[in-house]
C-alpha cells in the first residue's frame, strides 16, 4: 500500500479502509508490509470487547449503544465476528443487519468478520483488522464476538475494556458465580430486563462480585437493547472507563498491550505449529479417536515431538 493510501487510510476514505482490512484479514506477506506501513497501533483509540452468550441481545445493544455515542459526537467502528461453517469456512455476516441505521452516517463504520476458525469467539486476523482501524479516525472500536461460552475469553487479550452481557433464565445461582467469562469483565451487562426473573439475574452477577477471585468492583447495569434503555447509563460508564484508562497510561496501556501481544503469539503459534508438523499432529490425533492414548498424553507427545525437532 503506497504511502498515500495510508494517508487515505488516516482520513477515514471507506473505500480504502475496505480494502486495507480485507488485506490484513487475509494475512500474509501483504498483511505484514500494510502493518509496517502503518505503524504501532493509536492507543488513544480504545477497542472495547463485548461478549456473551448466543441470544444474549449483543447486536441490538451495540446498535444502541453506537446511536448513544454518535449523539454525543463520538465516532465509532465496530467489527462484528460471525461464526463460520466447520466445512465450508463460509458464514452468514448477519449481525451488521441489526446495525443497518448507521450504514449512511459517516462517523459509523461497521464490518463484518468470519470466525474462520478462531476459537474463543474471535477470528484469528482480528488484531491485523484493529491496527488498520485504529489508524483510521475512529474514537472508538467496538469488537462483537461470536456467541461465546463461559471459557471463550480471548477477546480479554485483545480489547483494553470488556463488556460482558447476560441475560435472565441463562443459568441458576451456581451457573452465575462460575469463574470465566464473567472474570473478565471491566462491565456487566444484565440485557433483556424487562424479562421475569431479571432482578433475581441482576442479584445473581452482583453476588458474584462478591467471590474472592475478583479484586476489583465491576458495575453491574440493567438494559433494555430493543428501546434502548439503560444504554445512557452503559455509554457513561464506558466512557468513564476509557478516560480512566487514559489517565493512567503507564499502567494500563502497558497491561493491554501485553494481553494483546500474549493472545496474538499464543494464536499465530498454534496455527504455526499445527502447520509446521501437520503429519504427527494428524497421526497423534488418529490415536486419539482409536482410543489408544487421552487427550492430555496426546498433547505431550505432540509437544515433545515439535520440541525434538527444534
Amino acid at each position: 500500500m503506497s504511502s498515500d493510501l495510508v494517508a487515505s487510510l488516516r482520513r477515514g476514505d471507506r473505500a480504502v479502509l475496505a480494502r486495507a482490512i480485507s488485506v490484513a484479514e487475509n494475512g500474509g506477506a501483504k498483511a505484514q508490509a500494510l502493518l509496517e506501513r502503518i505503524g504501532p497501533a493509536n492507543v488513544s483509540h480504545p477497542v472495547v470487547g463485548i461478549t456473551g452468550t448466543s441470544g444474549a441481545g449483543k447486536s441490538t445493544l451495540i446498535d444502541q449503544l453506537v446511536a448513544e455515542l454518535r449523539a454525543r459526537d463520538r465516532t465509532v467502528a465496530v467489527v462484528a465476528i460471525d461464526p463460520s461453517s466447520p466445512f465450508s469456512g463460509g458464514a452468514v455476516l448477519g449481525d451488521r443487519c441489526r446495525m443497518n441505521r448507521h450504514q449512511a452516517d459517516q462517523g459509523v463504520y461497521i464490518r463484518s468478520l468470519s470466525a474462520r476458525g478462531g476459537t474463543g469467539g474471535v477470528s484469528a486476523g482480528v488484531d491485523r483488522v484493529i491496527q488498520v482501524l485504529q489508524a483510521s479516525p475512529f474514537d472508538l472500536i467496538l469488537v462483537e464476538t461470536v456467541g461465546a461460552g463461559q471459557s471463550e475469553i480471548d477477546i480479554r487479550g485483545i480489547a483494553d475494556t470488556c463488556i460482558v452481557v447476560c441475560t435472565p433464565n441463562s443459568g441458576d445461582d451456581i451457573q452465575a458465580i462460575k469463574s470465566g467469562i464473567l472474570e473478565i469483565a471491566d462491565i456487566l451487562v444484565a440485557n433483556k430486563s424487562d424479562l421475569a426473573d431479571s432482578k433475581k439475574n441482576v442479584g445473581q452477577l452482583i453476588m458474584a462480585q462478591s467471590l474472592p477471585s475478583n479484586a476489583r468492583p465491576i458495575p453491574v447495569l440493567s438494559t433494555i437493547a430493543t428501546t434502548g434503555e439503560g444504554v445512557d447509563t452503559l455509554a457513561d460508564r464506558l466512557l468513564e472507563l476509557c478516560r480512566s484508562e487514559r489517565a493512567t497510561v503507564a499502567n494500563d496501556l502497558r497491561a493491554s498491550a501485553r494481553r494483546r501481544l500474549a493472545g496474538a503469539v499464543a494464536r499465530k503459534l498454534e496455527r504455526h505449529l499445527i502447520d509446521a508438523h501437520d503429519d504427527d499432529f494428524e497421526q497423534i490425533a488418529a490415536s486419539v479417536h482409536r482410543g489408544e492414548c487421552v487427550i492430555d498424553e496426546a498433547a505431550a507427545r505432540w509437544v515433545r515431538k515439535v520440541t525434538d525437532s527444534g
